[in-house]
């Protein structure tokens, strides 16, 4: 076997592993939210997690050490750098770019809505059954024009017996392992340089002082 030969079966594999896809379903239904991790075609449970029986703590008790004096050393004037809030907003276009990079990479692979409208009176839930209708309307527009949807289905309907409305919805969102190790590195690497410039002191102030 030649080395090409090598070489083109390690590009294979890593161009296979790029495909698979990662991602998240979020599912709520009867009060109760689950979240799942999707691996290719696994599908870990992550939420709820298993109930783990309490241990009782054992309580130590702490040796009491005699105190000792420490001499105060004169303290150092530390040196004028941009605050934390003041570098964090300097990272804000970044994050500003890298979602509206991550949107179009990320495919929401099913949407499922399920709405049932109930209120006191058969008015009040026939209006805000034409409500809920009008406002779905309104959504998918914006969501199929920022996101890749693969599969979506949206059910609205009305209880006259009920007096509480019940939602449940079910999403899917994944994106491939070279999307997201491409994405990684990439607004990883612009962060880290704004960061490390934003912690500099400015020449104007250095000046100054000088």
């Amino acid at each position: 076997m030649t080395w090409w030969l090598i070489v083109l079966i390690v590009l294979a594999v890593l161009f296979l592993l790029g495909q698979i896809r990662l991602g998240a379903d979020i599912r709520y239904e009867a009060e109760q939210l689950s979240v799942a991790v999707i691996a290719g075609p696994v599908r870990i449970p992550v939420l709820p997690g298993k109930e783990r029986p309490d241990k009782p703590k054992k309580e130590k008790q702490k040796k009491q050490r005699p105190e000792k004096r420490r001499k105060k050393k004169p303290e150092a004037q530390p040196e004028e750098k941009p605050g934390t809030l003041t570098r964090i907003l300097d990272l804000l276009p970044v994050v500003g770019e890298a979602a509206g990079a991550l949107r179009r990479k990320i495919l929401i692979r099913s949407l499922k809505v399920k709405i049932i409208w109930a209120a006191a009176d058969a008015a009040g839930a026939a209006i805000g059954f034409g409500r809920i209708h009008g406002l779905l309307g309104m959504i998918w527009p914006i969501l199929d024009h920022n996101f890749r949807v693969k599969d979506h289905d949206f059910q609205v309907d009305v209880d006259y017996e009920s007096h509480r409305p019940e939602v449940s919805f079910d999403i899917a969102l994944t994106l491939t392992v070279g999307q997201a190790l491409a994405f990684a590195v990439h607004y990883g690497a612009k962060a880290l340089s704004r960061w490390s410039r934003s912690g500099r002191r400015s020449p104007e102030r250095q000046e100054v002082k000088s």
